[in-house]
């Protein structure tokens, strides 16, 4: 089986947590996915972004919530995943740590040490070490990913445009970060499905479906789970109602007091378990 996948990044406005949010299914149900969200866009939008949300809008909050029930019903395809995962801090910074190290020591152990090429790699694998994490299961073990398409960022946007010279030869730091994924996929998670060699591709969100699928579930997943911890800001409000209204029959009964809370004046989240947060759909 080939699948296809988006991700994207997720924080608190002043970054106490922050993870990343992951979509995952058959390659072959991402061309229609991508027309049929084409379609949702409310007018005038360039794609469905969460953040710019117009929560007083009816007719757009439909749209998310019709773009959110079509990434569900997609997601139905055997082969599938939805994810979020948030990370609290000490675990987040010593995961952190750790990537660093062994991306510093992969890059010195062929020759590069260029600081473009260093830093995008220590920002982007985190992420695809924790997919591999997600869909490492027998049900995955002889899947390839065709396409991972992942949002850019300043550091990783001028990482994609590097040519990485390795052994005599040379290779777009793209496929530098594949080889590193996989090398660390093969000792720590076997049954993830392989990364193509040329899967990876780091991306302008408006340039991918699967990206904003990924942003609009990680941010109003975020916002469900706010909701449910304290009174909060009618925009917040708006997400957490769309969110529940598509997922309402698979949300597990939590009691979420106990998994995090808001902190400050600024009720900022925070977890309150060393590791991480996860909410997984999954169809393997």
């Amino acid at each position: 089986m080939e699948l296809v996948a988006g991700l994207d990044d997720i924080a608190t406005e002043r970054q106490l947590t922050s993870g990343w949010s992951f979509v995952v299914f058959p390659t072959n149900e991402a061309a229609q996915f991508s027309a049929q969200a084409q379609r949702l866009l409310p007018s005038g939008a360039p794609e469905f972004h969460a953040a710019k949300l117009q929560y007083k809008n009816p007719t757009e909050c439909q749209a998310y919530s019709d773009f959110l029930s079509l990434l569900r019903k997609t997601a139905e395809t055997p082969g599938s995943l939805l994810a979020f995962s948030l990370k609290e801090q000490t675990w987040d910074a010593a995961f952190t740590s750790f990537v660093d190290r062994l991306v510093a020591g992969i890059l010195a152990s062929v020759g590069i040490t260029g600081k473009t090429v260093a830093d995008g790699a220590k920002d982007a694998a985190p992420s695809l070490f924790t997919l591999q994490r997600l869909l490492n299961s027998p049900s995955w073990t002889s899947a390839v990913v065709g396409r991972l398409e992942m949002d850019q960022n300043t550091t990783t946007a001028l990482f994609a445009s590097q040519t990485v010279a390795v052994k005599g030869g040379s290779l777009p730091a793209t496929r530098l970060l594949e080889i590193l994924a996989e090398a660390y996929r093969k000792q720590q998670f076997p049954q993830s499905p392989a990364l193509d060699r040329s899967a990876i591709a780091i991306v302008d969100s408006s340039a991918s479906f699967l990206v904003q699928a990924a942003d609009v579930l990680g941010n109003f997943a975020m916002n469900y789970l706010i909701h449910n911890l304290a009174p909060t800001t009618p925009g917040r409000i708006a997400k957490a109602r769309i969110f529940e209204s598509v997922f309402q029959d698979v949300l597990p009964q939590t009691q979420f007091g106990q998994l995090a809370s808001l902190n400050g004046p600024q009720l900022e989240l925070g977890l309150k378990n060393a590791g991480a947060l996860t909410f997984e759909v999954k169809h393997a």
